[in-house]
């Protein structure tokens, strides 16, 4: 930086330092496609700080391109222009008046070292470190919003102290390295540590899905492999040119779990880490591959030009590796993991990828809903089967993580099976099911492997998707579930012994009650929404207990796709139920919101049969566990 310039921020603290300062306003702004900002006069001095998506930005007719994070700043009365370039750009503006308080000879030497007051100049400037000024801007934002001014003030000067830091380091406007770059260098030198699309995205003030498509464009990979081929080709550098034990290698780059490292290490090389450093060639070779450098004969580095991953399942020996000084050792150990494979004993590790491929014993092959040929484990330990739950505990199964929604939400009605099972994002994010280490994962529908979903998981584990013919029959499905986790007997006598409870129940109810209409309805603070008669709450309604489908319910479940639908007001003062069960996530009690002249004619709500239960129930889902307690509730309530 040039000394003029070094010599006007420094005249610029000095002002900021003697000033009164008042925040007059936070605002936070997200421009849509299309959108625009046309001669927009700033009605006090401002900051502009661009954080997402990109725009073209002018002020008082001079242009800057904001196409990642730009810091603004104009004075009162400068006119501003934003155009957008992108579907999306997010920025906020930050007005605020500053005044001197020095005695005006003071002032008036200040004004001549530091070339005016940078209360009212125009400047710009990209950050150099933009992820400190988003913090702060953001923070600063919620404060406000919050009506703690006094806390924002003192957020705002940090905020400025910040920029007049960057400004004296690095200048003002200056080119920067592209994001692109900048995230693959960032995951480059975060290798080891657990790294997610959340927190790049977090880091980097962008959506994990815009980042995952620069870093894609970059590398050829989404950050996630990136990272893992990474990952291995440094782990082939240990293994090849070190006596570092398996464990060392494993944690030098980033995982904890030997087995796991294993497992990953045969898919993406073809090879068990032990084996790998029986073959590996020397410095002066390639890895076994074209494109694969790693090790520079001159000096200590390693580059990623290409990746190919080879789909190989199996097993892994778990142990310590010494060099190739250990490989009699080591064939020893093979030979007795395969006696005690053949002789039936129980082996606390899984048994080595060749044992595998010669038994047979400990995989099979299944075509799952969308055709793919996977290899599955013949007994599964680590399941991750999102929404599928209900099935894993009703054949004696929990997973390593089970589904939730929203801040974490699990399926209430399973947790007497499932408390302290963690919690895992409903969509899956790929790096987050790769930190349980599952050894099978079961999905629910083809939406969930959309795109190159399917591909990802199938790096991590053997994935099989059950596929919409199954997955809308329950009972289809748990026989699915059973057959993939090598339970078809379980699953068929939990269905039989269901069966038996539904005719039991069926008969109790009929003695009880006789012919009778009913529904399931779900009652928010907003809509209303009634079960359709063949899925979900209305398959056990209708199918199981032999209640009689209103016409309301009917005319809704003909056009209706979904397991709940939205039933207007109309025609909720239409409905024909002699019983209404209502799941209530309405904020209010059943008794406050019956008394709405909606449900007046309704006969349940004349009769006084209406019964709620909260979202922790499980009414909302479907399988052997949730509609048996589902009929418990009925019998509980309705047959006196």
């Amino acid at each position: 930086m040039k000394e003029e310039e070094k010599k006007k921020i420094h005249g610029w603290f000095a002002h900021w330092t003697h000033a009164a300062v008042q925040v007059i306003d936070v605002r936070h702004f997200v421009l849509q496609a299309q959108e625009s900002w046309n001669s927009y006069r700033l009605p006090a001095s401002s900051y502009l700080y661009a954080c997402k998506g990109q725009a073209t930005v002018r002020l008082d007719g001079r242009e800057y391109a904001a196409d990642r994070f730009l810091l603004l700043h104009g004075g009162k009365g400068m006119v501003l222009d934003v155009k957008l370039t992108d579907e999306l750009f997010v920025f906020y503006l930050i007005l605020y008046k500053a005044k001197m308080m020095l005695p005006r000879s003071a002032n008036h030497a200040l004004l001549s070292d530091g070339g005016g007051e940078p209360f009212h100049l125009p400047y710009a400037l990209v950050p150099h470190e933009p992820t400190k000024l988003y913090h702060l801007v953001a923070t600063m934002a919620r404060d406000w919003a919050a009506q703690e001014r006094l806390r924002a003030k003192g957020t705002f000067l940090q905020f400025v102290h910040e920029v007049m830091q960057q400004l004296l380091r690095h200048g003002f406007q200056q080119e920067q390295e592209p994001l692109a770059k900048q995230v693959v260098r960032y995951l480059e030198e975060h290798y080891t540590k657990r790294i997610s699309l959340e927190s790049l995205a977090e880091h980097f003030c962008y959506s994990a899905r815009y980042l995952t498509r620069l870093v894609k464009e970059e590398t050829g990979h989404s950050p996630i492999d990136y990272v893992i081929s990474l990952r291995m080709e440094k782990a082939k550098e240990l293994l090849s040119q070190t006596d570092a034990t398996m464990q060392e290698v494993a944690a030098s780059v980033g995982y904890h779990d030997v087995l796991y490292f294993s497992r990953l290490f045969k898919k993406h090389t073809g090879m068990t880490p032990t084996s790998f450093s029986g073959h590996a060639p020397g410095p002066d070779r390639l890895y076994g591959k074209p494109g694969l450098c790693i090790v520079d004969a001159h000096r200590e580095s390693y580059s990623v030009n290409d990746n190919r991953y080879q789909r190989s399942f199996g097993g892994i020996i778990h142990m310590n590796k010494k060099s190739t000084r250990h490989m009699a050792t080591l064939f020893m150990v093979s030979l007795a993991l395969f006696v005690s494979a053949c002789s039936g004993t129980a082996s606390p590790t899984p048994q080595t990828g060749s044992v595998q491929e010669q038994t047979g014993a400990t995989q099979r092959e299944l075509t799952d809903g969308m055709g793919n040929k996977v290899t599955v484990p013949s007994h599964p330990q680590r399941i991750i089967a999102t929404y599928l739950e209900d099935h894993l505990v009703a054949l004696g199964v929990k997973p390593v993580a089970q589904w939730s929604v929203g801040k974490g939400d699990v399926q209430g009605y399973l947790q007497k099976d499932l408390a302290g099972i963690p919690a895992i994002p409903h969509d899956l994010p790929p790096e987050v099911v790769m930190s349980y280490n599952p050894d099978l994962i079961i999905m629910d529908n083809e939406d969930l492997v959309a795109g190159d979903k399917y591909s990802q998981y199938a790096k991590i584990s053997p994935t099989y998707t059950i596929g919409k013919e199954k997955n809308s029959d329950w009972r289809k499905e748990l026989l699915v579930v059973g057959e993939v986790l090598n339970k078809s007997e379980e699953a068929k006598k939990v269905l039989a012994d269901y069966d038996a409870y539904v005719a039991e129940s069926k008969q109790k109810l009929k003695q009880a009650i006789g012919d009778k209409t009913a529904a399931a309805l779900w009652v928010t603070a907003k809509n209303i929404y009634v079960a359709r008669q063949d899925l979900s709450s209305g398959d056990v309604l209708y199918k199981d207990l032999g209640f009689t489908v209103p016409a309301v319910v009917q005319e809704i479940s003909k056009s209706g796709d979904a397991n709940w639908n939205a039933l207007s007001q109309e025609k909720l003062a239409q409905m024909d139920a002699d019983y209404l069960f209502i799941v209530n996530s309405k904020g209010a009690s059943k008794d406050e919101f019956l008394k709405e002249p909606v449900w007046a004619n309704i006969p349940a709500v004349q009769k006084g049969q209406v019964y709620d239960f909260s979202t922790e129930s499980s009414w909302l889902y479907t399988g052997v566990i949730a509609n048996r307690q589902m009929i418990e509730n009925v019998l509980e309530n309705v047959v006196k």
